[in-house]
C-alpha cells in the first residue's frame, strides 16, 4: 500500500521560508518521518533554486515520526556570525 507523501506542502513550505530570508550563509533542515529522504530531496530542490549565493546545507532525517502518518519540517537559517535569521516547523498528515 503506497502512502501519499505531502511533496508538494513541503516544497511550498521551504520555498515560503527561503523568499523571506535575507543571504543566510547556512540553512539547515530537519525531516522526522519514516519517508524523510523523499522529503529531503524536495527540500534540497527547493534550496539549490533558491538560494541566491551558495550557502551551506544541512540536511537532517530524522527517521521516526512523533506519531504515525505524521511528517515534521524544520528549518533555521543562519548568518555569518551563526545568529538565527529564521525559524520555521510544520506538520503535514500522510
Amino acid at each position: 500500500m503506497s502512502r501519499s507523501l505531502p511533496l508538494q506542502s513541503v516544497s511550498a513550505a521551504t520555498q515560503s521560508f527561503v523568499a523571506a530570508l535575507q543571504a543566510p550563509c547556512r540553512v539547515e533542515a530537519k525531516v522526522a518521518s519514516p519517508d524523510g529522504m523523499r522529503l529531503l530531496c524536495a527540500v534540497e530542490a527547493v534550496l539549490g533554486a533558491a538560494l541566491a549565493r551558495p550557502a551551506t546545507q544541512e540536511l537532517v532525517w530524522l527517521s521516526g515520526a512523533p506519531q504515525p502518518g505524521l511528517h515534521v519540517l524544520r528549518l533555521q537559517a543562519f548568518g555569518a556570525d551563526n545568529t538565527l535569521l529564521g525559524e520555521a516547523v510544520h506538520e503535514f498528515a500522510g
